[in-house]
């Protein structure tokens, strides 16, 4: 300003020498005038805290509608250039933003106020919502902002790495495949492990037939005390999911679309043809070289297209509005012959009469998914086909090896197979609420919903094909239904009991009924392949084989009772107390009902006086809770009554034929009841620093008791058929979970901040018995290591054992290789060395220790960037490639091999289960990631975004297997954690491309 004075000083005295006192004296006056307005150019200020005054730094002074801008010092003062018709707008993150108008001021002093929308979020819980910051359980919600872009065919997915606590694991590419998701842990051995999904208020809806575009948000309940109200069936956490309504106001029409290419992310790296030669001229091994360089890998895999389009339409007037929508989804899969078809719509409907007092919702939603199943068993032949043999013989007919064991053409496999079904979901919601006075609301619901799968399966009857059936081709057809019906009724009052306390009671009634039945049948020896699976009495096998026919049907009942009541006092004290009372008919006549209590209670000790106005410390509340849930999901109908089935034939006399026999299949459990789920546990939430740290920390144990498991009876004792459903011994999983928000940045053009969401959990089998009851020491758990691959059909990697995690692998410890043997240790000192028996011991721990995702958000203007990292470590993996094809054996000559085999120390052929193949499973990967922009938009478009996206982009792991996220499903008989079977249908990396549209 000193400067500009100055250059009006040359001025007035040039002008004085060149025009005259008086004109010199105009010019002189209009030049102060114009320098009055420059000065008026800068304006300068504090901005403070509206709580104690102190000034903040770091504010963003913006002149609104132009780029000009500051920040306030140290001091919180602040200098900013700007026109005498400027408005300023000061934001900061954790504060209200402001905006004022400068008019004819020089400086301006601005007070913020903390902005704690965040606490007064309303949440949803079970049967209701509730003030965040009232909340006394472990919820964590998600909106639908915060889910993973990219090909995303299951909500699950756009969820992975956002919830502590809740692991989702992809272990397969297959767009058909669910992912294993556990919350808080293995819960159960036979009874489900996986959460109640909630939708809409409905009970166990479908989840993976829900298009993610039309989701709103997804609520989290992670403890009993949250769980609790859902009694029975909330044992493994519960996921709440509302899809977007209508508002009122003009209609608005939004559209979604992308297009993805998938590969394959990682594939085992086998021989070629020119090293498999030099391997098997190494090892003095002979084999039939045709001359042939076959990828046979690359034979069943393909680059797979994928496309989704979603449209929905909203609007409504005051007391009537929708939403509807149609989405549509086409994937094919990276395994040749699979690949998925969805199509779906849904229909939101809200409307109020009698003057606000009436509430009605109607929900109504309908999907077709075509399934196409591949035969995985595919990817093993692949792996076992030598490099050096065609595809095709000369006459265009599929290569095959004849005479042995398991070299079958892998392409032959899946293009001489169809398997596939179509899957109809319906479902219909509605709901009225009716204010009968001030604060008190009944509700009633009605639910339907339907579910049929029509399956079909054909094997051609191809020449040469040595994985046809006996009698050549074969054909079946299957369809099975669900019909579920629900009826809920609650009364909900809410009182402010006075200026200081509030009160919150809710009692309901709640009426389950779900019929399954259906029937299959399927037949083989057809005269033709022409027909398919659509003419099976065409077929020859039925005549001398009745099995082939089948049916079934079976029905049960769930009857609740339900209360909670919340309290609040002098919004610093909060109690929430539940309890819930189940009755099925899926448990024995002396335990049809079950009782699921819990309570929980927080206190904001940050509106305590020694802490309110705290620079600091924003928010911080202390939460304890403790909760019983029942499970009982896993488990079929009648398993606790005794009941007679097919077994075998007989001869009958009189129609001089043979008739099929009928015997006992269960044994009656009188006894028969509910897993019981007990979590205890404490939790802080907190916001610092203005609201630019924010997040909470929860410790936990959760116990199952009475664990619901087949246990072998005594025949002596009056049990008629060896097994029986019992309520035997308990587990427990004990664990933290940290959630944490940081606002790098934020002003008008830049938002960065990251979140982390990990959990650390530790699994453990206390006992596996009762009084009556026992389960062996040792509960071996089979898994198949690969079809038809000598010795694997059936290894014991894992075993069941109280004192130790579930499917804990157990094996011989190699003490050194000698001569490319393995040389075992004498565990137990005896002199004799016996792997497969007494020289045994505990060789890795399937479960993870630690999982976490850390996503971070950046915007700059219209421009936004997000990726996501996720890991998992303390997980050990058995290396099935590497114990079948990493090594040079006497097999070698007969199948293809893995590359390390050129360089393997190894040449036994023993499958045993040893620690030499138990490798780390710890990785980090970048598992999503996307870039937008949002184009400035005119006329019809309220808003306009283009991205592209990657999922899976890369992995860091020192796991020279596959891919180090393996299965960590348990199916007792079938299936352990963390075996990496070979037959894996490999994940896949995708890129996408996409738009949003609003008009």
């Amino acid at each position: 300003m000193i400067h500009s004075y100055k250059r009006v000083g040359r001025l007035v005295r040039s002008s004085v020498s060149n025009l005259g006192f008086k004109q010199a004296f105009s010019v002189a006056v209009a030049l102060l005038i114009s320098l009055g307005a420059f000065a008026q150019d800068v304006v300068t200020g504090k901005v403070t805290d509206a709580a104690d005054g102190s000034g903040i730094p770091g504010v963003s002074v913006a002149v609104k509608g132009t780029t000009r801008g500051a920040q306030t010092d140290a001091n919180g003062t602040y200098k900013v250039n700007a026109g005498s018709n400027a408005t300023l707008v000061f934001s900061f993150v954790g504060y209200t933003s402001k905006e004022v108008a400068v008019g004819s001021k020089s400086v301006v002093n601005v007070s913020l106020a903390a902005d704690n929308k965040s606490l007064e979020e309303v949440v949803v819980v079970g049967y209701g919502t509730q003030k965040r910051k009232e909340i006394s359980g472990t919820v964590t919600s998600l909106g639908s902002r915060d889910f993973n872009a990219g090909v995303v065919t299951n909500p699950l997915a756009a969820a992975q790495g956002k919830v502590a606590g809740l692991v989702i694991t992809q272990a397969s590419g297959d767009p058909n495949a669910r992912p294993t998701v556990r919350l808080r842990g293995t819960g159960s051995l036979n009874a489900g492990s996986e959460p109640l999904y909630v939708i809409d208020g409905v009970i166990g809806a479908p989840i993976e037939n829900i298009a993610p575009e039309d989701i709103l948000s997804m609520d989290v309940l992670r403890d009993a005390s949250s769980a609790a109200i859902y009694g029975s069936r909330g044992a493994n956490g519960v996921i709440l999911i509302n899809t977007k309504r209508g508002k009122s106001g003009t209609p608005t029409v939004d559209y979604s679309a992308y297009a993805g290419s998938e590969s394959i992310s990682q594939r085992p790296e086998l021989l070629n043809g020119a090293e498999f030669r030099a391997a098997a001229a190494k090892y003095g091994q002979k084999f039939d070289d045709l001359g042939a360089n076959t990828d046979w890998l690359d034979v069943i895999t393909q680059t797979a297209i994928s496309q989704n389009h979603n449209v929905g339409v909203s609007g409504g007037s005051e007391n009537v509005s929708y939403r509807a929508s149609v989405g549509y989804l086409d994937q094919t899969g990276t395994l040749k012959g699979s690949g998925k078809e969805r199509l779906t719509g849904r229909l939101n409907l809200d409307a109020k009469a009698i003057d606000g007092k009436l509430a009605m919702k109607v929900n109504m939603s309908a999907s077709q998914t075509n399934n196409q199943f591949t035969d995985n068993r595919a990817v093993g032949f692949a792996m076992n086909m030598r490099p050096t043999d065609p595809v095709y013989n000369a006459d265009g007919t599929y290569f095959q090896i004849p005479g042995t064991f398991a070299n079958f053409n892998p392409l032959a496999t899946i293009e001489s197979r169809s398997n596939k079904q179509r899957l109809h979901d319906f479902l219909f919601n509605s709901s009225a609420a009716y204010t009968i006075l001030d604060g008190l609301v009944f509700n009633v619901s009605g639910t339907l919903r339907t579910q049929t799968a029509d399956g079909s399966f054909f094997a051609k009857s191809t020449p040469g094909n040595l994985l046809a059936t006996v009698g050549g081709n074969a054909a079946g057809r299957s369809l099975s239904s669900i019909t579920d019906k629900q009826l809920e009724t609650t009364l909900n009052y809410s009182k402010k009991l006075n200026d200081v306390s509030t009160l919150n009671v809710l009692a309901g009634y709640t009426y389950q009924d779900v019929v399954a039945d259906g029937f299959g049948a399927s037949n083989n020896n057809f005269l033709t392949d022409a027909f398919e699976a659509n003419n099976l009495g065409a077929g020859l096998g039925i005549r001398t084989n009745p099995s082939l026919l089948g049916s079934y049907k079976n029905e049960y009942k769930l009857v609740s009772f339900l209360a909670r009541a919340q309290y609040s006092l002098l919004n610093k004290y909060f109690a929430t107390v539940n309890v819930r009372r189940d009755g099925s008919t899926k448990f024995g006549d002396n335990n049809k009902w079950g009782v699921f209590p819990s309570v929980s209670v927080g206190w904001a000790l940050s509106e305590e006086a020694f802490l309110k106005g705290n620079s600091t410390i924003d928010n911080l509340k202390l939460r304890v809770s403790w909760g019983q849930t029942g499970n009982s999901e896993g488990i079929r109908p009648l398993l606790s009554k005794s009941f007679y089935g097919a077994s075998g034939s007989y001869f009958d006399g009189a129609a001089n034929d043979f008739l099929p026999a009928y015997s006992i299949q269960s044994n009656p459990n009188p006894n028969l009841k509910w897993e019981i789920n007990e979590n205890i546990g404490g939790g802080i939430d907190f916001s610092l620093l203005k609201g630019k740290l924010t997040g909470n920390l929860d410790v936990y144990t959760r116990t199952t008791k009475d664990l619901l498991y087949t246990v072998n009876v005594p025949q002596e004792k009056g049990y008629v058929y060896p097994t029986m459903l019992a309520n035997i011994g308990s587990m427990k999983n004990q664990g933290v979970e940290l959630s944490l928000t940081y606002q790098i940045l934020e002003n008008t053009d830049w938002n960065i901040a990251t979140t982390l969401a990990a959990s650390f959990n530790k699994n453990e089998i206390v006992s596996l018995k009762n009084d009556s009851f026992a389960a062996p020491d040792q509960v071996f758990l089979s898994t198949s290591l690969g079809s038809f691959i000598r010795g694997t059909s059936a290894v014991n990697f894992s075993v069941l054992q109280a004192g130790h995690p579930v499917g804990e692998f157990y094996g011989a410890k190699i003490a050194k290789i000698e001569n490319g043997k393995y040389v075992f240790q004498d565990l137990n000192g005896d002199g004799v060395v016996d792997p497969n028996a007494a020289d045994r011991t505990y060789i890795g721990n399937p479960n993870p220790t630690f999982v976490g995702g850390l996503t971070t958000n950046i915007r700059y203007k219209a421009f936004d960037l997000q990726f996501q990292l996720t890991s998992q470590l303390g997980a050990k993996i058995v290396n099935t490639n590497s114990l079948l094809l990493g090594r040079q054996d006497g097999r070698l000559a007969e199948s293809g091999a893995l590359k390390s085999a050129l360089t393997s120390i190894i040449n036994d052929e023993r499958t045993i289960p040893m620690d030499y193949y138990v490798e780390s499973g710890d990785f980090l990967r970048i598992n999503n990631a996307s870039f937008g922009y949002t184009l400035p938009v005119k006329g019809v478009f309220k808003r306009a975004r283009i991205y592209v996206a990657g999922n899976n982009l890369a992995v860091f792991t020192k796991y020279t297997g596959v891919d180090p996220e393996i299965s960590q499903n348990l199916a007792i008989g079938s299936a352990a954690p963390g075996i990496d079977v070979r037959e894996t249908y490999y994940k896949t990396r995708a890129i996408t491309a996409g738009v949003n549209l609003s008009f």
